[in-house]
């Protein structure tokens, strides 16, 4: 319930901030690969049973950050009801993050092919890296699916972790 309440009031607090900045038709690559950075305090209804922040909990924060992404592009370009649908998602756990630590989430566009948008998200507590994420996904809006050349995404920005993480998938769905 909090996640949705903080959810609300970001996309509320953002959209009156955007709105008072200028706004351009084109993105340029600097927009598109600029971080998104947040901080949340761990705080208890986003604690899990055992005593630290749940795997689900991690997910709920990069929903916030991407969404962030996308309404500051989207405001930008003057789009309306483009949105996000997460195709595939990935984490690397390194260590646990406990009751009242402040995490600072970084989520940095990773690239782009012609049907899908990933993300890379860095989690620190501190200066201490406790989790490191990847995210894929669609954007859609009423129409349907929307190529990421809505975003002047032109072509396709693939890097090597990309393909790496394609690569694996590739081979889990080949089982």
């Amino acid at each position: 319930m909090n996640m949705l309440i903080r959810f609300f009031i970001m996309i509320a607090l953002l959209k009156a901030q955007l709105q008072q900045q200028a706004t351009t038709a084109t993105l340029t690559e600097e927009q598109l690969f600029k971080p998104v950075t947040r901080s949340y305090r761990i705080l208890p209804h986003d604690m899990g049973f055992r005593n630290h922040l749940p795997n689900y909990r991690y997910l709920s924060f990069i929903e916030l950050n991407v969404t962030k992404w996308l309404v500051q592009l989207t405001t930008q370009k003057q789009l309306k009801d483009l949105m996000w649908i997460l195709s595939m998602q990935e984490m690397v756990y390194l260590k646990e993050i406990k009751f009242l630590d402040k995490i600072t989430l970084t989520s940095t566009l990773e690239g782009w092919d012609e049907k899908y948008v990933y993300f890379q998200h860095h989690f620190f507590v501190k200066n201490t890296l406790m989790a490191i994420g990847m995210s894929k996904f669609v954007l859609v809006d009423k129409a349907g699916k929307q190529t990421p050349e809505i975003l002047n995404m032109q072509g396709s920005h693939i890097t090597p972790v990309i393909e790496s993480w394609n690569g694996h998938q590739t081979a889990i769905k080949a089982q």
